[in-house]
């Protein structure tokens, strides 16, 4: 949450606007991503329609959710990362499945049949919800998406993969950006957000949450250098 981590329940923020709020639940969909090679080319992380392999639920509460497995790709030097957030279209509509996919984990909208791609729950004295909750699901309809798609560049330079030096790319996600990206958002406006006919400010700005930190495994420079 700014510089500062983001703990859930009962620690208090606020936004750039003054409105104050917290954070009581946290959770969100990363999937098809694919990295840039330093030459351009594109190599997408394997996905299967059997399973939910690439698809990714992450939860502010369980860490061991925050560490995501991409590959096998091919050995060589990569200088960007893009990922969706969110689940594509062909995956959100294809009915109940597995895994991170799995409508028991609570991301799944059985009236709209398809899921939630980014789902913030809190409070604040500024909602107008009921008992002044703060509810932000973001997800789908037939003709508009909440899924938005983000390119990073690896930092502080590209790296080299190979199936004996895989790389770690370590992003943080700045919760503060819902409030102040993009779109400033008011909470006395927008208490609660439930559809994609209302919710595509905070879409635009949860885009924004996402930057790299750093990155490590070998340089690609240095690999360039070695016998």
């Amino acid at each position: 949450m700014g510089t500062a981590p983001l703990r859930l329940g009962g620690t208090g923020y606020r936004t750039p606007a003054g409105d104050e709020f917290t954070v009581d639940h946290l959770r969100y969909y990363l999937s098809n991503f694919r990295l840039r090679s330093a030459d351009g080319r594109w190599f997408a992380n394997p996905q299967s329609p059997q399973s939910s392999q690439g698809y990714f639920l992450v939860d502010a509460a369980a860490k061991e959710t925050q560490t995501l497995r991409i590959g096998p790709l091919p050995q060589g030097d990569y200088s960007g990362i893009e990922f969706l957030i969110g689940v594509d279209p062909e995956r959100n509509h294809a009915g109940a499945q597995a895994g991170d996919l799995d409508p028991a984990r609570g991301m799944f909208w059985t009236w709209a049949t398809g899921y939630i791609f980014f789902k913030l729950e809190g409070h604040s004295p500024q909602s107008l919800a009921e008992q002044h909750q703060l509810l932000y699901h973001l997800g789908a309809s037939d003709k508009v998406s909440d899924a938005r798609r983000v390119f990073l560049t690896l930092q502080p330079e590209p790296i080299h993969v190979s199936a004996s030096t895989p790389a770690k790319i370590h992003l943080i996600a700045d919760v503060s950006q819902v409030f102040d990206g993009a779109h400033s958002i008011r909470i006395t406006a927008l208490s609660e957000a439930m559809s994609p006919a209302t919710s595509a400010p905070i879409a635009d700005n949860v885009a924004g949450l996402f930057s790299v930190d750093h990155s490590h495994g070998i340089a690609a420079a240095d690999h360039a250098l070695s016998p």
